[in-house]
């Protein structure tokens, strides 16, 4: 009489057995379980590279502030925007520049942008109860997004005239953020990307890559807040809040994501050895 032979369960195959998924495949753990060797040659070559991207930025700074200037101008122009764009110095130290701003007035929170503004809000926050709970995140960022322009509206129909904030000063402020933030990034990604173990070409080049497209989208960002904020000044706390520098930290925080995701130089943390079964 035949029978079929059991495994036998060894401790070495019931550890080999807790990294082993449904199909067999091997479950590797989660870099932030994982531990880390970061020894001195380590700390030496992030500093350097912390230290070295960080000096060719400042000393690029010139050359962003005049790219930035040349994209407002054309959009300026391309837009039909009146009066013009202006150079805002900054002095870092020894480091001169500029960023630029509009000379433009905001446009008044008109009665019929008011009204049409609220009844959107209106239908958003009603449509957001008919999100199924799969969608959950878009909820509560929809209803977010109508706090805050409700806010805004509450405050523009009964306090207008003491608005303090003029378009171009909230041009200099969000570029002047975009530049310190973007300024932190070496030293941000050099002290928690680059102590794990990817290539150095990965943790340079993903540095490289976050700080490039900041600069190239930031001029982009804040055009579109001018001509919005030209149009009704109703939209300003709405940009600001969650469209300026919120959004650009999203923006970092997915490309960091994008780069967590990159195949490190040792994948192999789990046991290699197969289950046998006799």
């Amino acid at each position: 009489m035949s029978h079929t032979a059991q495994p036998v369960l060894t401790p070495e195959r019931l550890r080999d057995l807790r990294y082993r998924g449904w199909r067999g495949g091997i479950i590797t753990p989660h870099r932030a379980f994982a531990k880390l060797h970061f020894d001195v040659k380590d700390f030496v070559t992030t500093l350097a590279c912390v230290i070295a991207i960080a000096a060719a930025w400042f000393l690029s700074l010139p050359m962003v502030g005049e790219f930035w200037f040349r994209v407002f101008r054309f959009w300026h122009h391309a837009l039909g925007l009146e009066s013009s764009v202006a150079r805002a110095p900054q002095h870092w130290g020894p480091i001169h520049f500029s960023i630029p701003t509009v000379l433009i007035a905001a446009g008044p929170p008109g009665a019929v942008t008011w009204w049409v503004t609220a009844g959107a809000c209106f239908l958003l926050l009603w449509g957001t109860f008919g999100i199924s709970e799969e969608h959950l995140p878009w909820v509560y960022l929809l209803r977010f997004l109508v706090i805050v322009q409700g806010t805004a509206l509450a405050y523009f129909a009964f306090e207008a005239a003491k608005f303090p904030h003029d378009l171009p000063s909230y041009v200099v402020g969000m570029l002047h953020f975009g530049t310190i933030f973007i300024s932190l990034l070496p030293l941000i990604l050099g002290f928690s990307y680059f102590l794990f173990d990817f290539r150095l070409l990965q943790k340079v080049g993903l540095t490289l890559a976050t700080m490039a497209y900041l600069v190239l989208f930031m001029p982009f960002q804040y055009m579109l807040h001018v001509w919005i904020i030209h149009e009704s000044v109703l939209f300003m706390p709405t940009l600001y809040f969650i469209f300026g520098p919120f959004l650009d930290v999203l923006i970092f925080v997915s490309l960091y994501s994008w780069g967590m995701s990159w195949r490190s130089r040792d994948e192999s943390v789990a046991p290699q050895q197969a289950l046998c079964v006799d």
